[in-house]
């Protein structure tokens, strides 16, 4: 029979758990201690009917106590604290609710192909748990997962913003190369720009409408459509650029290289920028994770016009622009650009709060069901202690099964707070996913940051109440068998005292009668 559970760490932590307990509970066993609650049976047995009846009666009364008392705890031994179900790597299995379409991958210990199996080894040792915690984890697993199953997998926003804002330029070649395009191309193209500004030149109508459909802020950025439409199509990179091929045409000083061309040409700024082999908005594309396009295929498949594909790329470059371009846009501002010493301030400070922000919320995410299986990794441990010093009360076994089911379900309350995440974003967000933070976006973040630690909190407290209940509930039941026993025993006696009592009266008036 399979045992499911709900994250990559929980594979090995259960293992570990309830590895620890089969170990501590055969050390309790073995130093005595797991009988110690059996002396306050005994005891607790005898002094409480001396207390409250006579000694004959008090004798009978703590027999029958103990009889119940020791044998209701010798089943709960047996079934709920002596570990006998084997459990190793087999039985465990992890599936992920949200997977690649098509796939339907299930992972065991040792072969997950992830960090995880370099970090815990698998034990060795026949590992055993108890029915009772068997059962109660077969319970917990099987509808925690169901329920994720009920909410869906929705695109998570929250991981694609997080792996836009901290995508980095690795390639050192790559960032000279911006840098070139930026002395090259870009500030050129800007300062033309602007002196055609104050001309009225015909290419600021073409940059104007261009503004008018992708964002006034189109000109504040290496990938302006206003400038490839106008200023890159004829400017040039003034030094060979890496993959593009060599025009004597458009050499200057083809007559010179006639014999010996250089390796590679100086394309146009627009094939610079567009070419999708070398050009550079392809490979600043490429600084995302390899699993990037293939996770948010769907998402970025309802954009035709790629406007979000270059939001991403926008983004990228602003968080790895240099100095010098960030030079070039405050040393450019002009009235008719949004983009004063105030703006860029702005938008700074609202880049800065986003790449602080989001990573946050995201690493809480993904840390929660590290959290959550390290939190069961210290209960299955620490549970022989509890059931031995608790006395192998009833209450006690209700108590631990709602604390453990109530851990594992924090699965699905972060699954649903990833859904109400998502579609808070995409609600709020309002299409503008990368270039700026807004307001509602804020809001968003805040009530997200929230949810991450209130939501598991609350549902933790209150189902650890009710079974605080239940356990004192099933306690009661059990100790009202004793009572019942005893008021039986006890109705039992005064009748049996009764019929001596006739018996010995009819007896001794036939002898009175005889002896008459």
């Amino acid at each position: 029979m399979m045992l499911g559970v709900q994250s990559f760490p929980e594979l090995y932590t259960m293992l570990i758990g309830w590895n620890l307990y089969d170990q501590l509970w055969d050390l309790l066993t073995k130093t005595g201690l797991a009988f110690f609650p059996f002396i306050g049976i005994v005891f607790r047995n005898i002094v409480r009917p001396y207390e409250s009846q006579e000694t004959k009666d008090a004798a009978s009364t703590s027999l029958r106590r103990m009889e119940i008392d020791i044998i209701s705890t010798l089943l709960l031994i047996f079934f709920a604290v002596s570990p006998f179900i084997p459990l190793n790597a087999s039985v465990v299995s992890y599936t992920p609710i949200c997977q690649a379409k098509g796939d339907s991958n299930t992972f065991h210990p040792g072969d997950t192909q992830t960090t995880w199996d370099k970090a815990f080894a698998v034990p060795s040792q026949d590992i055993r748990i108890p029915l009772w915690w068997y059962a109660v984890l077969s319970i917990s697993e099987g509808f925690a997962s169901s329920a994720n199953t009920m909410v869906g997998c929705p695109t998570d926003f929250r991981k694609m913003v997080t792996e836009v804002d901290t995508a980095q330029v690795a390639d050192p070649e790559l960032k000279e190369e911006l840098q070139n395009f930026n002395l090259d191309c870009y500030m050129p193209a800007k300062a033309k720009y602007f002196a055609d500004v104050k001309n009225n030149a015909s290419s600021i109508q073409t940059i104007n409408s261009d503004r008018n459909q992708y964002g006034v802020d189109d000109a504040e950025w290496f990938g302006s459509h206003g400038f490839q439409d106008t200023y890159y199509k004829t400017s040039r990179a003034q030094s060979a650029v890496q993959g593009f091929t060599y025009d004597p045409s458009s050499d200057i000083n083809a007559d010179t290289n006639k014999n010996n061309p250089p390796a590679y040409g100086k394309p146009t700024c627009s094939d610079w920028w567009n070419d999708s082999q070398n050009g550079l908005k392809a490979r600043l594309y490429a600084a995302l994770p390899t699993t990037f396009a293939e996770d948010f295929a769907n998402f970025f498949s309802d954009d035709p016009n790629g406007v979000l594909k270059e939001d991403v790329i926008k983004r990228i470059v602003n968080d790895n622009a240099d100095k010098g371009y960030d030079r070039a846009n405050a040393d450019n501002n002009d009235s008719f650009s949004r983009w004063g010493y105030s703006h860029i301030a702005i938008a700074l400070g609202s880049w800065f709060s986003q790449l602080s922000t989001y990573p946050k919320l995201y690493a809480a995410s993904q840390a929660a069901p590290i959290i959550q299986a390290l939190l069961l990794l210290m209960i299955y441990t620490f549970l022989p202690f509890a059931l031995v010093f608790g006395g192998y009360k009833p209450g006690a076994f209700i108590s631990g099964a709602v604390i453990i089911y109530s851990l594992i379900f924090w699965s699905f309350i972060w699954h649903l707070v990833s859904y109400v995440d998502s579609a808070l974003m995409n609600a709020l967000y309002d299409g503008d996913w990368f270039s700026k933070q807004i307001p509602s976006a804020t809001i968003a973040d805040m009530i997200t940051g929230t949810l991450i630690i209130i939501a598991p909190i609350f549902w933790f407290t209150f189902m650890g109440s009710m079974g605080i209940a239940v356990g004192d509930i099933v306690t009661q039941a059990f100790g009202s068998m004793n009572q019942v026993g005893e008021r039986a025993a006890d109705e039992g006696s005064k009748m049996a005292k009764a019929a001596v009592s006739k018996v010995a009266s009819a007896a001794a008036s036939k002898v009175t009668g005889i002896a008459g």
